[in-house]
């Protein structure tokens, strides 16, 4: 195990995070199919309660799903493991493309030209800060306690804010990607713990650690509240919205934590930092398109104004 933690193949480990996207884009299918079956399609507010949230969780179907995403999630670490966080994060947004098409033949709705374009700038975005962030990262990943713990809590709070949009918002697109965000930032999170931990389980002594006894319940904290506020994601709005904004907040989350907090961005200049912000909002601009004119969107919003014709 030891040694295990030690061997680093990034090209292995883009490759099998390829793969892990694949298994999660299926997962969150199968997982926002049984979220519609539970919720009262008819109701104005679609947020699961507590029973609700139960019965979906006790779901076989939904639990086929987890199991799915379980695995991607298991390849996911371990390519973490062999390459740098700034370098596996962003790869995960295959999962956009896999998911747009796994809905549109489920649902039988067409592609339009937009919501391809939508996922383009998103893939091009996340391409972009890829090239940036992996091309300028520091190989060694440094574990400061005070930041680690300063990171936490500051991921928790924006995480906790969205969740709180996602609650009292009345746009159910709108709702749906700010579940999505909120659960985002606690999934960019996770990963970066992950890579914490596996830098902090190098030395033999680790488990004396009080930090490292911090970050465990983080890390759990971090995989329980991102997992419910994507299930009320998925209630609320199409799974390739979800998605798309899992792959690209969580990305961006994750890379920005290693990069300020884990000492990853040492190398990073002015520019490249500009060029990160730019390639950021680019892939977040594309979400924000997908769930814009995505088939449910328009029919939400003709319905809403019968008169009116969605552009």
């Amino acid at each position: 195990m030891h040694d295990f933690l030690h061997y680093q193949n990034v090209p292995l480990g883009i490759l099998i995070v390829a793969v892990a996207s694949l298994l999660f884009a299926t997962g969150a299918t199968i997982q926002h199919l049984v979220a519609g079956e539970v919720t009262d399609p008819d109701a104005e507010n679609k947020s699961m309660n507590l029973k609700q949230l139960w019965r979906l969780v006790t779901t076989p179907k939904w639990l086929l799903g987890l199991g799915i995403i379980t695995v991607g999630a298991v390849s996911h670490i371990i390519a973490l493991m062999m390459a740098p966080v700034t370098v596996v994060q962003p790869v995960g947004i295959l999962a956009v493309p896999w998911s747009v098409l796994m809905a549109a033949k489920i649902h039988g709705h067409k592609v339009t030209k937009i919501m391809w374009g939508a996922v383009l700038l998103t893939i091009v975005g996340i391409v972009g800060f890829t090239l940036i962030s992996s091309t300028n990262a520091a190989k060694d990943t440094r574990v400061e306690p005070p930041q680690v713990l300063l990171g936490c809590i500051v991921v928790y709070a924006i995480g906790a804010f969205f969740g709180l949009l996602g609650w009292r918002g009345r746009n159910g697109m709108l709702r749906s990607l700010f579940w999505a965000t909120g659960g985002s930032f606690f999934y960019g999170l996770s990963s970066a713990l992950i890579k914490s931990t596996s830098v902090m389980m190098r030395t033999p002594d680790f488990h004396t650690s009080t930090m490292f006894w911090v970050i465990v319940p983080f890390l759990i904290g971090s995989y329980l509240f991102g997992g419910a506020m994507i299930q009320q994601g998925y209630a609320t709005g199409p799974a390739e919205t979800v998605v798309a904004s899992m792959t690209t907040t969580d990305p961006i989350v994750g890379v920005s934590f290693g990069l300020i907090i884990l000492g990853e961005g040492v190398l990073l200049s002015g520019l490249d930092a500009v060029g990160m912000v730019i390639s950021g909002a680019v892939a977040i601009w594309g979400v924000v398109l997908l769930s814009r004119y995505h088939p449910d969107a328009v029919a939400r919003r003709q319905a809403a104004s019968p008169e009116t014709t969605a552009t």
